[in-house]
């Protein structure tokens, strides 16, 4: 290792360091006081890698907020630091499932089989990994039968979400449309925390909140009973980024029932709904091209817009080898910055040069650069992608991507997001995933 990678690894884990709250890491304490789902996940597989019993202490840690039907919540409530919406707003009592830790009523991406999975790969005492893995095998399953019953009962293999803080992807421009067709009324009086600590430019609207805030309204009015608001709410959506993961995550539960000794044929028919409509359904242009998308149930089609998230497919093994060739050219058309950029991880128009990916496609309408997820960079997108290409064999293109990831990292510091037009951090400082999958990617 590089000095200044060996520098990169101590500063990430002083980072995590930082963050961690005796039983979980929060994602920020500036921004991020509580325990978010998907933050975890991503969290605990940089523990893996320098300390087992953490790594195993934050996923388990996270279930403790697991609702009686399976929803996994995607804020547990654990600390007085001022967050919107908080655990009053959520009255998540009037479920009959939550449970008496004080968690959000909605749920994040189920990327935590890949993570315990993960965790037992790189731990250096099999016997306590294996015990984790018996521990939070039937968790984990108990989730995912909730996202394949609950989230998706045409029995597509494909997950709906009610909001867009689920996708992970708060304000993408994919929920543009859906969004615009909601008209809030009778809104609570609220104030948000999030825009008066980091530039309001750089977070979503206060217009985009209002509807944030309407559809949580809309699920406690049914007291977060899926099945009655199912064909109600006007934000359903198949979302093929949580679908993508969906399906990674099963292959990971198969794999870890089979470590402790757990057989379980429902995952492999969940499997095989996946595998039967993912390309017919999300490939919408062509399944040769295989950029995939989301479909809007409420309006009944899909949505066609050039984001990050058109490109998950990678990260499954469901494409073929011209598929995934296919879509690898079209990474190479959204990068982390401009002619201009004089860093190391300057694009410089070759297809081999080493490049980081945007949230959405540059020449797409609506980019902007300092957005949330309307532009800027995210580690934890770009790190599924560089899995995905080591998984279809995209070698070369796989490490030029680790590269300029970690030199995004080094040059500007552990952020929430970066910049793509020159690389600086957005949203908050010291960010846990950040930090996390750095250290994933140099000590793999």
């Amino acid at each position: 290792m590089k000095p200044e990678e060996k520098k990169l690894l101590i500063n990430a884990k002083k980072v995590l360091e930082k963050n961690w709250k005796g039983k979980f890491t929060v994602p920020s304490k500036n921004l991020y006081p509580h325990q978010w789902n998907w933050d975890s996940s991503f969290i605990s597989m940089g523990y893996a890698h320098y300390d087992q019993k953490r790594a195993q202490k934050e996923l388990l840690s996270l279930f403790e907020g697991q609702w009686s039907n399976g929803m996994l919540p995607h804020i547990i409530f654990r600390s007085k630091g001022n967050y919107f919406p908080g655990p009053d707003y959520w009255q998540t009592g009037l479920s009959d499932h939550s449970t008496e830790l004080k968690t959000s009523g909605i749920t994040q991406p189920a990327i935590h089989a890949i993570a315990a999975l993960h965790i037992y790969k790189h731990a250096k005492d099999k016997k306590k990994a294996k015990e984790f893995l018996r521990e939070i095998y039937p968790k984990i399953l108990a989730f995912h039968h909730y996202l394949f019953t609950k989230r998706d009962p045409e029995k597509s293999g494909l997950i709906t979400i009610f909001h867009p803080w689920e996708s992970g992807l708060d304000n993408s421009t994919r929920w543009d449309d859906a969004l615009a067709r909601i008209k809030p009324k009778n809104l609570p009086k609220y104030e948000r925390v999030d825009n008066k600590k980091v530039s309001s430019e750089q977070r979503p609207t206060d217009e985009t909140y209002d509807k944030f805030v309407y559809l949580i309204e809309i699920m406690k009015k049914y007291n977060y009973d899926e099945e009655k608001f199912y064909s109600k709410i006007p934000f359903r959506i198949k979302d093929i980024v949580f679908s993508s993961i969906a399906y990674v995550a099963n292959g990971s539960l198969l794999e870890i029932g089979k470590i402790i000794g757990e057989e379980n044929n429902e995952i492999r028919e969940w499997m095989k709904r996946t595998e039967k409509n993912y390309i017919p359904r999300a490939c919408i242009a062509s399944e040769s091209e295989c950029l995939v998308h989301d479909f809007d149930l409420a309006a009944k089609k899909p949505i066609s817009k050039r984001t990050v998230a058109s490109l998950i497919s990678i990260y499954t093994d469901i494409l073929n080898k011209n598929q995934a060739r296919k879509l690898f050219s079209w990474m190479l058309q959204s990068h982390i910055c401009g002619p201009d950029c004089q860093k190391k991880h300057k694009v410089t128009g070759t297809a081999h040069e080493h490049r980081v990916l945007t949230s959405m496609a540059v020449k797409e309408k609506g980019f902007n650069p300092l957005n949330y997820w309307r532009g800027p960079t995210w580690i934890n997108i770009n790190w599924m992608l560089y899995k995905g290409l080591k998984k279809y064999g995209f070698g070369k293109q796989a490490s030029d991507l680790k590269k300029a990831i970690i030199d995004l990292v080094g040059e500007h510091g552990f952020y929430e997001y970066y910049n793509p037009v020159n690389g600086d951090g957005l949203g908050t400082d010291n960010f846990s995933w950040t930090a996390s999958l750095i250290i994933d990617l140099l000590l793999e």
